[in-house]
């Protein structure tokens, strides 16, 4: 009987260790229906491009990730306890679309997008406070942006709230094309002329996901 204990024993802390192992493994992505957009105005109209190449890399510090929560809960947590040490925003400059050829095309020639194919953000630090709104979190970022290669410092204001097993997390960002020595485009001889101020609009669903673990029947853990 003492030898039949042992092995119930044995085996159950063989499970913990395995479910450990799983949940120290667990990484943040962006999840379908994420959005990084582009804003401004000229003396004709406003124009706005989407990003539809969009790639976001968080790291974040294991021992942080609360296991025995819900997925969502465990997400905000780690963002109240500063449990997300870095984050790298990557866009590809051609893959910004406007609906409109011509506007894209002059967009990617101010943008130097020949010499500078995507615009990237690098998380410095950031702090996190209660929000307006009940379980709403107020962000405030500082990081780093290079745009058509010149590199400027940056502060971000976003809000985050928990949404079912994610984070959604939201903010605008004004620019001014000249920070970064871009020269506002013009079209139609000079006609239309673009504005210097665009703003930058991000709408992020932060998700967990779990690698495959060898002879894990299901091929991996799912959210």
């Amino acid at each position: 009987m003492n030898r039949v204990i042992k092995s119930v024993v044995i085996l159950a802390a063989m499970a913990a260790t395995v479910t450990i192992a799983r949940e120290a493994n667990v990484s943040l992505a962006v999840e379908p229906g994420s959005k990084l957009s582009l804003t401004g105005s000229s003396t004709v109209h406003a124009y706005s491009s989407t990003a539809s190449r969009l790639r976001v890399v968080f790291t974040h510090e294991p021992a942080r990730w609360q296991a025995a929560l819900p997925r969502g809960e465990a997400i905000e947590q780690l963002i109240r306890e500063h449990g997300v040490t870095a984050i790298e925003v990557t866009v590809d400059v051609n893959g910004l679309k406007s609906g409109k050829d011509g506007l894209d095309k002059n967009m990617y020639k101010a943008l130097r997008a020949e010499k500078h194919p995507e615009i990237c953000f690098t998380l410095g630090s950031y702090e996190v406070a209660d929000g307006a709104k009940p379980g709403e979190m107020a962000i405030t970022a500082k990081g780093k942006v290079s745009v058509a290669g010149a590199e400027r410092e940056l502060k971000i204001a976003a809000t985050a709230v928990r949404q079912g097993d994610s984070v959604r997390l939201r903010g605008d960002v004004p620019l001014k094309m000249t920070q970064f020595g871009i020269k506002p485009p013009t079209m139609m001889m000079g006609t239309l002329r673009t504005s210097d101020d665009v703003a930058i609009h991000f709408d992020l669903l932060i998700g967990a996901s779990q690698p495959a673990i060898a002879g894990d029947s299901a091929g991996g853990a799912g959210r």
